[in-house]
């Protein structure tokens, strides 16, 4: 029993850590909705006719997108992401209104070992729910045991830097970046490089949307500041350090609504080639996600120690 306690748990911890490194969107967020203070050029244009006679930068006009995207509050998403040999895959609704909340479903299946969650978590499509506290996983199989029949697990926001090394290494960096997954926060990183350019018209999910690209550095962002506040800066240059990420492309598509329907990301990572593909729908969806009930909940600090604890009786 106490080594598959341990095995169950152990899995639990490798599938947080995971999510928590690749759901990471370095964005510049400092825990607060509101969006930076914009370039003096871009502050000028917000006051500007909602189709301007005379066409703005690609920087300008993303600004006012970032405006739009941010009232809408909320979403219908799905992700693609692939780190190295890792693929997973999410779909759920998100709202972003004040601080992130909603349910997403993770498709482990690509992952290497994906064949011990079955047994340990009951299978391989993780359930999370997000608060503006923290997550939570929902356990099955054996975990469900090792959490002494509690369903759900929570990890606040402080413990993913634990699970990606420590503050030391950048995890707090990370965590805070982990909490604010919303589409406006893609627009906002893509601003920061000083990068942008119009790539053209294309056509996402059967409609037409306007495509812009940039290239993300350190260098750049400096030259760039596209906004962000120093904390901003220094917790997006030190993501991209724990990441080993010198360089990252970011792609966004935004619709005739002003609104962004597409965000990639692609970078080479520590762990591999990553690309993350997020895609946005049906902006405005309820979402009405609470906490669990307490009774039924284990915190990630507790449920690692039973772990150890079965360990160390093994």
């Amino acid at each position: 029993m106490a080594g598959t306690r341990k095995t169950a748990v152990a899995v639990v911890l490798a599938a947080l850590a995971l999510t928590a490194t690749a759901c990471n969107d370095n964005s510049a967020s400092d825990g607060k909705n509101a969006a930076p203070a914009a370039p003096t050029t871009a502050a000028a244009a917000t006051t500007a006719p909602a189709n301007p006679p005379v066409k703005v930068s690609p920087a300008v006009f993303l600004e006012q997108v970032t405006k739009k995207t941010d009232a809408a509050k909320s979403a219908k998403v799905t992700e693609s992401i692939t780190m190295g040999s890792v693929t997973m895959k999410a779909d759920g609704a998100m709202a972003w209104g004040g601080g992130l909340q909603g349910d997403m479903t993770m498709d482990m299946s690509g992952t290497p070992g994906a064949e011990k969650m079955t047994d340990a978590i009951g299978g391989t499509a993780f359930v999370y729910r997000f608060t503006p506290d923290g997550m939570y996983m929902k356990l099955g199989g054996q975990a469900l045991q090792a959490s002494d029949g509690r369903h759900w697990v929570h990890i606040g926001y402080g413990d993913v830097a634990k699970l990606q090394g420590g503050a030391g290494a950048g995890g707090a960096s990370s965590a805070d970046q982990f909490k604010k997954a919303d589409p406006v926060e893609g627009v906002r990183t893509l601003i920061a490089s000083g990068t942008v350019t119009e790539v053209g018209k294309e056509t996402v999910n059967g409609k037409p949307a306007t495509h812009y690209t940039g290239v993300l550095n350190v260098a750049g962002m400096a030259k760039a500041n596209g906004g962000l506040t120093p904390e901003q800066f220094d917790r997006m240059k030190q993501s991209l350090a724990t990441l080993g990420i010198s360089s990252e492309t970011i792609d966004v598509w935004v619709d005739a609504d002003q609104l962004v329907v597409k965000r990639t990301e692609q970078a080479d990572t520590k762990a591999g080639a990553m690309k993350v593909t997020v895609t946005y729908s049906d902006y405005g969806t309820p979402v009405n996600t609470t906490a669990p009930d307490q009774g039924d909940t284990i915190e990630i600090t507790e449920l690692a120690k039973l772990g150890k604890s079965a360990a160390s009786d093994s």
